[in-house]
Order: structure tokens, then C-alpha cells, then sequence
């Protein structure tokens, strides 16, 4: 090679190095890592973020049926997030109830999880697990206390360290109550039970005319639980101690609640085959006449006023669930599955600022005021027009854990309460099962 150009090829090599070093130089440090609970495993460390500019696109999960693009105050919202951020994009993945565990599911074993979606009962464990962010490295203490305690307790776990992680923030609240016909009540000369046995005294009477006493469906196992966990309150246990731990679901309080199930289902109290009867269908019962209380949420108003006959629509009321004893506390379920939970990942800092904006004042509003359903955050409360979903929220201070997020807790408790149902388990031993099932999903 002649020498002159030699020089050359010398020369601009070294400017590369040169420039090179100045590079380095001028790079940031990168940010620490947020330190991590001690009792969660150590996460894989997250693929790089998306470079500035570069196009995003979020995927945002959930059961909730009028949360499509077809709904005219979702989709402003969606839109409206994309519009403050140029270059994102939201796919928004709609899975009916019954589908959404086992898809949840399979998605966390395969490592699919979507950017932010409703954590159902597996929030604490993919926080645990390191899959998804603890959003108290996100909020300050201000921000959590804007929520209603109960719904926000759903999603507090206790850590090795004496302190509490948030893996899911509470989208909405949930209230069980009694949905009462009053044709139906007035026809047969009867007010809404204060007390289970006040119901069981009824039922006989009911079934008489011909109608169902109390109507809810279990065919997907998910509704038992929901009239289950609250009975063991009532009968002075902590279902939070127990789901956290998996301790003390053979103890005494546990059989007394089965033992209340098993007398309601065997007076006739429930529809029957009860367990082959899906949610829906229960509510239909109670649209269509044919039973005089429906057991269900603070969700449904807004889908009978849509969707139930006017006769019942424009008749019924709510009344509190019944208690042990008339003066007794009428516990209840709040809290909701339905919190939205961060992926941990390459989208990570954007899916953080979708929930921020979720959050925001504006916009959650504006989907409390679509929706119709019990908010989460009282400062919201003022968008809700349904005055039983109002007055339900007034019984707040009555609600009581019944989601589980323990390791095993769900399935083990849904088991047992069907098979009580059915009547092929005796209280005790359902009791003992749930404990020998909690037990053995913990030793894997």
C-alpha cells in the first residue's frame, strides 16, 4: 500500500478512537435498579427499553366487557393516551371472565404476559416472583391512600421484612348484597333476612310458591368463594392471615362457615344444581321472576338496567347480606380481582406511565361515569348516578377479604366449597381438604 495513503487510513483511525473515547465519556451512568423486597427471588434483568422515538406498542388485558373499542368513553381514553404519546400504540385484548385465569395462566408459564393487565388471584404471585413491579417504587404514600381501604388491602401483601409490597392497584370496588324482587317478597308477606337463619326459615315458603329463595350461579367455581370467605369472617377468622400464610384452614372458624354453607344448600336455599348453573344464568333467574333474591356485586346494576326486563329493573332493591345475628357485623365481599398489574420488561417505564395516566383524575372519572360501577378511589364517587351502587358503597366499612392471592388458596377453597354444594364433602372434612391441597401446592 503507497505510503501517503497509509497516512492517511492511520490518521482516520485515529480519529475514530478519539471520538470513540469522547463518547464514552459523555454517556450517563445508568440509573440504579430498584431495590427488590427481600423475600422475592432475584427477576431476570429486563430487556432494553425502546430507543427514543422508536414505536411502542402496549398491550393492555382485562375481563371487562364494555372496555372495547366499541364503547365509546373506552376507546376516548385509549386514544386519548396515544395522542400524549406519539409513537405508542395499545392493543386492548378483551377475555370473557371464565377464559381469563386459564389464559392469565398459560401466559405467565410461557413468559407472555401482556404490558399491564388484570392480575386476578396470580398478583401476588408474579410479584413475588419477580414477573411484575411493586408499585410502591412507583407512588408515594399519598397516592395509596386516595383508595378505599378494602379494596386496597386486596392488593397489599406482607413481605419477609415486616413491610408490604403492592404488586396490583384496585381498578375498581366490588360489594356483594342481596338483590331483592319486592313483587315476589310482597306476595309472600316477607322482608330481606337479617340473619342466615331468618333465610333458611323463609325457604320453605318460597320454594312453596315456587321460586327460588336465593339465586346464584357456580358453575365456573368462582362464586362460592365470594359467599364463602365472608361466612368465615363472620365466624371471627382472618382470611387474609390465612391465604397469606396457607395456616388455618382446617381450624374451627373455617368448619363453622362450611358448616353454614352446607345447611343454607341443604334447606333448599340455592338454585338448583347450583354448580351447573353459570353467573349469567343466575342473574337471568332473578331478571325473569323466578326467584326472590339474587346474591351478586355492585357491578350488575349497571347490566340490569341495560339488559333486565323494566318490570324488575325498576323494582328492585339491595339489601345487606344477612349476619350471624342481628346485631352482628353483615360481612361482606369488597376488594376486586380486577387490578391492574406492570409486566416487568422493555415496556415497563410506559406501561407505568398508561396506569399513571389511568389513574389520573380526569380519566378516572371519566371511566366511572361510563362504567357505572363501584370506584375505588372515593374522589370519584360523585360520577357514580346509580343509587344502589351509591348505597352500596356506604357499606364499605362491612366488606371482607374474599379473593385469594396465596399460593393454592384459590383452588383449594373453590374445590372445597363445590363439593360442599354438591354435598359430596362433609364441613370438616372440606376443611381439612383445603389445608392438605394449600399444603401440598406450597411443597412443590
Amino acid at each position: 500500500m503507497p505510503t501517503k495513503i497509509m497516512k492517511s487510513v492511520n490518521l482516520v483511525v485515529g480519529l475514530l478512537v478519539i471520538l470513540a473515547m469522547l463518547a464514552a465519556c459523555a454517556a450517563p451512568a445508568a440509573a440504579p435498579a430498584a431495590q427488590q423486597p427481600a423475600a422475592a427471588p432475584a427477576a431476570e434483568k429486563p430487556a432494553a427499553a425502546p430507543a427514543q422515538g422508536e414505536e411502542v406498542t402496549l398491550t393492555i388485558q382485562h375481563w371487562s366487557p364494555n372496555m372495547v373499542e366499541t364503547t365509546a368513553w373506552w376507546d376516548e381514553i385509549l386514544r386519548g393516551f396515544e395522542a400524549k404519546h406519539p409513537g405508542v400504540k395499545i392493543v386492548n385484548n378483551f377475555i370473557p371472565f371464565a377464559q381469563y385465569l386459564p389464559t392469565l395462566t398459560s401466559q405467565s408459564a410461557g413468559d407472555q404476559l401482556p404490558d399491564v393487565f388484570f392480575g386476578h388471584v396470580k398478583a401476588a404471585e408474579l410479584g413475588r416472583g419477580g414477573k411484575s413491579i411493586d408499585y410502591k417504587t412507583v407512588f408515594d404514600e399519598a397516592f395509596f391512600k386516595g383508595f378505599y381501604a378494602g379494596p386496597m388491602n386486596q392488593f397489599t401483601y406482607p413481605n419477609a421484612e415486616g413491610g408490604t409490597n403492592i404488586y396490583a392497584l384496585p381498578w375498581s370496588a366490588q360489594l356483594f348484597g342481596i338483590f331483592v324482587n319486592p313483587k315476589i317478597m310482597k306476595e309472600l308477606g316477607l322482608e330481606p333476612p337479617e340473619t342466615w337463619d331468618q333465610l333458611i326459615e323463609m325457604a320453605p315458603k318460597i320454594r312453596e310458591a315456587g321460586y327460588t329463595p336465593l339465586v346464584w350461579g357456580n358453575q365456573a367455581r368462582n362464586v362460592c368463594p365470594d359467599f364463602f370467605l365472608p361466612l368465615v369472617t363472620q365466624n371471627g377468622g382472618d382470611v387474609l392471615k390465612m391465604d397469606d400464610s396457607g395456616k388455618g384452614w382446617d381450624g374451627d372458624q373455617v368448619v363453622k362457615a362450611f358448616e353454614l354453607l352446607d345447611k343454607l344448600a341443604r334447606a333448599g336455599t340455592f338454585v338448583d344444581g347450583i354448580n351447573a348453573v353459570n353467573e349469567e344464568t343466575g342473574w337471568n333467574i332473578a331478571f325473569q321472576g323466578k326467584a326472590a333474591m339474587l346474591y351478586t356485586g355492585s357491578w350488575v346494576p349497571d347490566t340490569i338496567d341495560k339488559t333486565a326486563p323494566p318490570e324488575y329493573a325498576s323494582s328492585y332493591y339491595v339489601a345487606k347480606n344477612p349476619a350471624l345475628a342481628a346485631d352482628q357485623p353483615h360481612w361482606t365481599g369488597d376488594g376486586s380481582g380486577e387490578g391492574w398489574v406492570v409486566k416487568k420488561g422493555p415496556n415497563q417505564d410506559m406501561a407505568i406511565e398508561l396506569v399513571k395516566y389511568l389513574f389520573s383524575d380526569e380519566v378516572y372519572q371519566k371511566f366511572i361515569k361510563g362504567s357505572q360501577t363501584m370506584p375505588s378511589r372515593p374522589a370519584a364517587l360523585d360520577q357514580v348516578e346509580n343509587e344502589k351502587v351509591k348505597l352500596m358503597t356506604s357499606w364499605l366499612p362491612d366488606g371482607s377479604d374474599h379473593i385469594l392471592f396465596g399460593q393454592g388458596s384459590w383452588d383449594a377453597v373453590s374445590n372445597a366449597c363445590q363439593a360442599v354444594l354438591d354435598g359430596s364433602l362433609a364441613p370438616a372434612d372440606a376443611a381439612k381438604q383445603v389445608q392438605k391441597d394449600v399444603d401440598a401446592t406450597r411443597s412443590r
